[in-house]
């Protein structure tokens, strides 16, 4: 299988398991996008090309961000990266306004979290 064929079929599995944790039957997701069924299930066994603006739609639909449909690097492998740099700023924060810095992180972390919802 050649390296093309080979990241379609990976979008294609990560469309599936994203409708499918959605509940959502392939007639169901095509529906949404406005495409045949037939060429949902092309889409998610790598058989066929899809277009950004028919990958946005279905990222849409799914509550899933084009990144996480592209890569197999999900948001929780940066997360080790994401603690370093916040540990690295504590440190290099005055003692004074620690207090405050982690504060300003906590409140990050809480609006991402309900961005996600």
């Amino acid at each position: 299988m050649d390296n093309k064929l080979l990241h379609l079929s990976e979008i294609g599995c990560r469309i599936k398991e994203a409708r499918k944790a959605k509940g959502w039957s392939q007639e169901t997701l095509a529906e949404h996008v406005n495409i045949h069924a037939t060429y949902m299930s092309q889409i998610e066994t790598g058989k066929v090309n899809l277009t950004v603006n028919i990958l946005k739609s279905i990222s849409d639909c799914l509550d899933i961000s084009m990144r996480d449909l592209l890569s197999d690097k999900t948001e929780e492998d940066e997360l080790p990266k994401f603690l370093r740099e916040v540990r690295n700023g504590y440190l290099k924060t005055a003692d004074d306004e620690r207090g405050a810095y982690m504060k300003a992180v906590r409140g990050i972390i809480h609006a991402f979290s309900f961005k996600k919802k």
